[in-house]
């Protein structure tokens, strides 16, 4: 791989890795830092209010920063075909857990007994994995030779509109 290819996987790479982890941020609540503006303080890591709002945007932001910055770095010295197959992974991981927790979610909802277990993101997650690595083994190998540009436009305009979805209720209020 030549340098200039090099940068252009980092970009991608970095691209989709920043907006999925600044979403997997925003909701498991993973700052580096929080910023208290009543008090001017900026504490480490999660911090809960103190005397007013706590703001922890710029923690996700730095979070996602950093890690897009590590994913990229380590996937410019991978081969294209790995990468593009972790991409695919991650994505159809995304999109089976989005899917598999919404369906136990509305299962919960509706259920005439208490399902408490349905709640748990953990199901989700690992009927996600089992569908993403049956997604990526199977793809085929035309679709992992090299890394598909347009995934720079893809996941984030997904993660874009998960945030937002989670963001409706505090604009419904």
């Amino acid at each position: 791989m030549t340098a200039s290819s090099r940068l252009v996987v980092f970009a991608i790479v970095f691209g989709i890795a920043y907006s999925a982890i600044y979403v997997i941020c925003t909701e498991v609540n993973l700052p580096l830092l929080t910023y208290h503006p009543v008090t001017g303080e900026v504490g480490w890591l999660y911090e809960p209010q103190t005397r007013g709002p706590a703001m922890y945007w710029y923690g996700w932001m730095l979070t996602a920063l950093i890690g897009a910055g590590a994913m990229g770095l380590i996937a410019s010295w991978m081969p294209e075909s790995w990468v593009q197959r972790a991409i695919a992974f991650g994505v159809a991981f995304a999109l089976a857990y989005l899917i598999a927790y919404t369906a136990a979610l509305g299962i919960y909802d509706r259920a005439s007994i208490e399902l408490e277990f349905l709640k748990d993101r953990t199901w989700s997650a690992l009927a996600a994995v089992a569908v993403a690595l049956l997604v990526s083994v199977l793809a085929p190998t035309a679709w992992t030779q090299r890394v598909w540009p347009g995934w720079m436009w893809v996941v984030p305009l997904s993660a874009a509109t998960v945030t937002t979805y989670y963001l409706i209720p505090y604009f419904t209020r």
